[in-house]
């Protein structure tokens, strides 16, 4: 078997949560007296936390008076509201499943709030994916390899050659070459391939049924 460990990203590759974010940003937009956004242009948004979600959807970002307590409401909002139309992807359930029974290891690297990131787990992934390295606020976020270390540490895996990472968008390709590791880019995420064509991973993928092929 050529890789033993695989990190998966969560929202993008694991997930699809693209409508409940549209919902709850749209959500608190419309209710602070903005206009909303189109899936199209939240799917632009997405792919590094809920943070930078609402940094890019606020029309003056940051700068924005009351941008504390938007982001604030907006994550209560999402986190009660982020299982209504989310699904794992085609094929998630089963890969994960078969990669468990042949003894890979597995854990979830991801940028979303460690609490929304734990949930989404039990919801989804147990008992073949146990571990969820998300945002808690007490360390660097990807493209910082430090969750990537976190996560293979909490597998007990010490040798990095037989890891392989698994992600969607241009940061997962950043935190992939910022830890040393293989690295594959899903095309049927948050990103097309005039973004995800600019990067070097071992095997673009339109189908995580496809992984298997790449693992043994």
């Amino acid at each position: 078997m050529k890789y033993d460990t695989i990190l998966f990203d969560l929202d993008g590759t694991l997930l699809y949560t693209l409508e409940d974010l549209t919902d709850s940003i749209n959500y608190m937009l419309d209710k602070y007296g903005f206009k909303t956004h189109s899936i199209d242009d939240v799917r632009q948004f997405v792919g590094n936390g809920l943070r930078m979600l609402v940094v890019r959807a606020l029309p003056m970002g940051e700068d924005y008076e009351h941008f504390d307590e938007f982001f604030k409401e907006f994550v209560e909002y999402y986190n009660t509201h982020n299982l209504i139309k989310t699904k794992p992807y085609d094929g998630i359930i089963e890969t994960t499943k078969e990669l468990a029974e042949i003894g890979v290891k597995m854990a979830i690297v991801t940028n979303k709030g460690q609490t929304a990131s734990e949930s989404l787990l039990e919801d989804f992934f147990k008992p073949n994916i146990n571990i969820v390295i998300g945002d808690d606020g007490k360390h660097p976020r990807k493209p910082d390899p430090a969750p990537i270390d976190m996560a293979l540490s909490a597998l007990g895996v010490t040798d990095k050659s037989k890891v392989l990472y698994v992600g969607d968008s241009e940061v997962d390709a950043a935190v992939g070459e910022n830890a040393g590791l293989d690295y594959v880019l899903c095309t049927y995420g948050f990103r097309d391939m005039d973004v995800l064509s600019k990067f070097n991973p071992v095997a673009y993928i339109d189908d995580i049924r496809k992984l298997l092929n790449i693992v043994y």
